[in-house]
């Protein structure tokens, strides 16, 4: 086990009254306060290169509200990984997201939108030597090996696993591990970002389009949008459970999880908590959610 990563924590919770079948949830969300769901699923793989290839700096890229990169700079003030944030610039640089990384010792630097959308020449300006860069969200194969750790810890084959889709990783490092275990799994990727031919086509990309369903119906109006009935909906959810979800990934995956399982309800349903505390944390945001 990482220090202070408790993956032992991250048990499967069942479900009760919320739908005609069997739903569990993964309680990723329990790893850790900061480097929580798929971004420590992500980042295991990555974190293992490193140190395969004895690399001396982690460099990765994130805009100013960047997950990934506070996950990033964590993992790294834990595990004694030397990080470096190539940050998207205009977005501004005061807030509780860069904050953390500050905090966790990242070394952020700020560049204009031009230059962060060529990264070989962002890397080429800001990367040490020997340094091991992770892509955008911590993208790429290496981020589907802590994937394959998660599905040999269940002892039960889920008919459907939903979560929370941005960028197709998450699903497409599910579909690999389940189809390498022969199971006939499908994945249900509730979308948070309106992308679905980028998503689609990177999961075709991977072999593995034919067991996603990517649902773009419950994302209330397109990423970090939100509204009051959201907010109650979150509410209630940890009133019953005391399972916290958040306005901009989980709340809405939760949602279209049990909307969908309504129309078509399986016997078997897992649900992928993939984190997102620092969603709750925000000023718009936590004021209103129950804690």
């Amino acid at each position: 086990m990482e220090s202070g990563i408790r993956e032992d924590l991250a048990i499967l919770q069942k479900l009760e009254g919320f739908a005609a079948g069997k739903i569990y949830v993964q309680r990723d969300d329990l790893l850790h306060p900061i480097i929580s769901g798929n971004k420590w699923r992500k980042l295991k793989g990555w974190i293992r290169d490193y140190r395969v290839k004895e690399s001396t700096t982690l460099v990765t890229f994130g805009g100013a509200y960047s997950n990934h990169l506070v996950a990033t700079a964590a993992a790294g003030y834990l595990l004694g990984i030397p990080t470096i944030g190539i940050l998207r610039g205009e977005e501004g640089f005061n807030n509780h997201y860069l904050e953390l990384c500050r905090h966790y010792g990242m070394r952020l630097i700020p560049v204009s939108r031009e230059v962060y959308r060529d990264k070989t020449g962002a890397v080429a300006l800001f990367a040490p030597v020997n340094s091991l860069v992770v892509p955008e969200g911590g993208s790429g194969v290496s981020a589907f090996f802590g994937f394959e750790d998660l599905i040999n810890k269940w002892n039960m084959v889920p008919d459907v696993i939903y979560h929370a889709s941005a960028t197709a990783t998450t699903a497409i490092g599910l579909a690999l591990k389940c189809k390498e275990k022969g199971w006939n799994t499908r994945i249900k990727a509730i979308m948070v970002l309106k992308n679905r031919e980028e998503q689609e086509l990177l999961a075709q990309e991977h072999g593995v389009l034919d067991v996603i369903d990517f649902i773009s119906d419950y994302d209330f109006g397109g990423y970090a949008k939100c509204n009051q009935s959201l907010l109650a909906f979150i509410n209630s959810v940890f009133l019953k459970t005391k399972i916290k979800l958040d306005p901009v990934y989980t709340g809405k995956a939760f949602f279209g999880m049990l909307q969908e399982e309504e129309k078509r309800p399986n016997e078997m349903v897992y649900f992928l908590h993939t984190g997102g505390e620092l969603g709750r944390l925000s000023n718009k945001y936590k004021d209103l959610l129950l804690d």
